[in-house]
């Protein structure tokens, strides 16, 4: 009897200490499963940490971006207001060169320019040097009292502003183009005639290059 009570006491030992164990084991495994967690939980932060670094980079970037593109209009404004110093076509003293009616000269600020008509066309050598477009079309409208332009139609009359226009072309074209290109000296003189009635420097670039190559 004495030695059953001994080995009761000894399996209820063992069993036990093997419970202990047990509860070790699985502290430690939920221990080890937090640990893991909580290295997994740690990395979306320091992934989102660095998000939050380069999202400075990227605005300042479009910050950039933004602030060029407001001041484009700026410069353009500052770069394409030239001043007009006429206020009518008195000013250009408008005189026939040889009573030909045909070789004209006028003034502009303190340089002597010279327009020239054949058969509806009206040619006014060195244009690019003159910018303003209200002094462009009193020019256009005193050359046009003389000799009035067709209109690409063949029966109207062009104006002194779609004149001007063709002349604004002609002066974009000399601005942009290389100076080794050969087209830069045609459009440093503007030819005022029914075809070129409201098209672009484009265009009519494209209608030179076209005929060129043919």
């Amino acid at each position: 009897m004495n030695k059953r009570i001994i080995l009761l006491c000894t399996a209820a030992m063992l069993l036990a200490g093997c419970g202990t164990e047990i509860k070790e084991n699985k502290a430690a495994e939920i221990t080890a499963r937090s640990e893991t967690t909580a290295v997994t939980e740690e990395t979306p932060a320091e992934t989102e940490t660095t998000t939050e670094t380069s999202a400075p980079g990227h605005e300042s970037s479009t910050e950039t971006i933004e602030e060029t593109e407001s001041k484009a209009p700026e410069i353009t404004e500052e770069t394409d207001e030239v001043p007009a110093i006429l206020e009518s076509a008195e000013d250009l003293n408008l005189y026939d060169i040889d009573g030909m009616n045909a070789n004209f000269a006028f003034t502009y600020g303190e340089e002597e320019f010279y327009a020239y008509y054949t058969e509806d066309n009206w040619k006014i050598v060195d244009s690019y040097k003159i910018e303003n477009q209200a002094d462009m079309e009193i020019i256009c409208q005193a050359l046009a009292d003389i000799h009035p332009i067709h209109g690409s139609d063949g029966e109207s009359y062009r104006t002194a502003e779609d004149m001007a226009y063709e002349w604004e072309q002609h002066n974009i074209a000399y601005k942009i183009l290389p100076d080794d290109t050969p087209w830069k000296q045609n459009v440093k003189d503007v030819d005022i005639n029914p075809a070129d009635q409201g098209k672009s420097f484009y265009q009519m670039y494209k209608e030179r290059m076209g005929s060129d190559n043919g």
